[in-house]
């Protein structure tokens, strides 16, 4: 598929979606809230909340761009050639091509459009309380932490790395209105993620609450959809880790290995538990998709079609063929050989594939966090700290993807970043983490045509859309 310019009008366009759970929102198309005849009770408020969840799902937040299109083309998994569109962005030419100026358009107006029915159903939990909606705190923990969780991501694409108190973040957007937020400095922008994770968190820390709930009510069951207590958890240790905070980013990430309930999968359930699906064992959170992701993931990434489908990195197989003895079953499971072409196959639903039937229980859907990157965190918190502790982290990741552990290693091998780095690559491939984590470790850049591209703010600080100031009076006064 090529990347198009397509004419939008740029802004919070608040337009009614309708989702496969349910109707969505009636908003009025001018951005005014018209909550009170809608989001009084239950029904109300989970209707909206599944609305979020299926408008993150699309082509271009998490359905996509957000995940493996875009995200993972600017990692160097992927290339297309006779596609100048995508050579321009694994190139980084974020402003001298037009149609990657528009993608990254597109990604800030459609995150900012979601952000904003997550801040509607928050302005209208401000009717009602505990007392009023049973579940009042699921809904409000549910909400914060989504509109926290949106907010990172934007602050990781759009933002330099550094934390230093003039370093321009982004808006902080908490209305649901088209009248343009402040673009904040990054330090503010931070410490108002942390807070609405917090918030959550304490929201969510209620089992009574959800033991209330009965057995057969939909909304509470599948918790992986949601953005549950370990959702949170998971979040904050990635926030608490890219802000350099690694006393706290280790506090969370095991909390989640140790009380979350999850558990890796053994070597040989990765390609059935994993591909097209959200794992029974490891996913923390995903947002379900079926048929829309499946067609756009099949077309992109299973067929070979010249010009338009997404082909891996000519050298990719070595990634998964280093040293160090075992077989990495991810290799065989993620990327097989169809007619002749390798094709990344991870996110194509094989059940959909094949028209077979699907395992009781199994969800297709997107993974957006997953337990191994939990026991990446803990690893490297406790690596910097020289706690030998670290190594069993890295080596249970190790052995459950079918690798030797580095201490049963001939000779044995010390754990490094760069392991974990090299590991982190094989395994988030087509879930848009790994350009984030590039970026963290301000690390150079093996381009798919094999330069080495220095690391550079040109290259890991995307240009918010020109779009985003000519709302604006004032000229922004931070250094951009």
């Amino acid at each position: 598929m090529k990347l198009k310019i397509k004419n939008t009008i740029y802004g919070l366009s608040l337009l009614v979606l309708i989702t496969s759970c349910d109707n969505f929102l009636d908003v009025h198309p001018k951005g005014e809230v018209v909550g009170e005849d809608l989001l009084t009770g239950r029904k109300g408020f989970e209707n909206a909340l599944y609305g979020v969840y299926a408008s993150m799902r699309g082509d271009k937040a998490y359905g996509a761009y957000m995940t493996y299109y875009i995200m993972d083309v600017l990692a160097q998994y992927f290339n297309c050639d006779g596609n100048n569109n995508i050579t321009d962005l694994s190139a980084f030419k974020y402003r001298e091509n037009p149609a990657i100026t528009q993608v990254f358009y597109d990604i800030w107006s459609t995150m900012y459009q979601n952000i904003s029915y997550v801040n509607n159903i928050l302005i209208n939990l401000e009717n009602q309380s505990p007392k009023t909606l049973e579940f009042y705190d699921i809904y409000k923990g549910e909400a914060l932490g989504l509109r926290a969780y949106m907010h990172f991501d934007l602050l990781r694409l759009y933002s330099d790395q550094a934390t230093t108190a003039n370093t321009r973040g982004i808006v902080y957007n908490t209305a649901f209105s088209l009248k343009p937020s402040d673009i904040l400095p990054k330090t503010e922008v931070y410490k108002r993620i942390i807070a609405e994770l917090r918030e959550a968190e304490k929201l969510l820390d209620n089992k009574e609450l959800y033991q209330k709930a009965s057995p057969e009510d939909g909304f509470f069951q599948d918790q992986a959809i949601h953005f549950n207590l370990q959702a949170v958890r998971a979040t904050l240790a990635r926030v608490y880790l890219t802000s350099e905070n690694i006393d706290s980013a280790y506090y969370y990430a095991n909390k989640v290995i140790k009380e979350g309930g999850f558990e890796l999968v053994e070597k040989t359930e990765i390609a059935n538990d994993i591909i097209g699906t959200l794992s029974k064992k490891e996913t923390i959170f995903g947002l379900y998709a079926k048929e829309s992701f499946y067609t756009r993931t099949k077309e992109d990434l299973y067929n070979a079609i010249s010009f338009s489908s997404l082909d891996p990195w000519n050298n990719i197989a070595t990634v998964y063929q280093q040293g160090g003895g075992g077989n990495d079953y991810r290799w065989a499971a993620w990327f097989q050989t169809i007619t002749s072409s390798l094709r990344f196959v991870k996110l194509t639903d094989t059940y959909q594939l094949n028209a077979g039937n699907r395992p009781q229980g199994q969800i297709p859907g997107i993974n957006l966090i997953r337990l191994p990157e939990m026991y990446y965190i803990v690893a490297e918190c406790l690596l910097r700290k020289n706690d030998p502790v670290a190594a069993d982290y890295f080596n249970a990741v190790l052995e459950s993807r079918g690798l030797v552990a580095l201490d049963d290693r001939i000779p044995a091998e010390p754990l490094t970043l760069e392991k974990i780095t090299q590991e982190r690559y094989k395994e988030f491939v087509g879930e848009g983490q790994t350009f984030f984590n590039m970026k963290r470790l301000n690390l150079d850049i093996q381009s798919i045509t094999g330069e080495i591209l220095p690391a550079d703010n040109n290259i890991y600080v995307v240009p918010i859309p020109e779009e985003e100031f000519s709302y604006r009076n004032e000229v922004y006064k931070i250094e951009q």
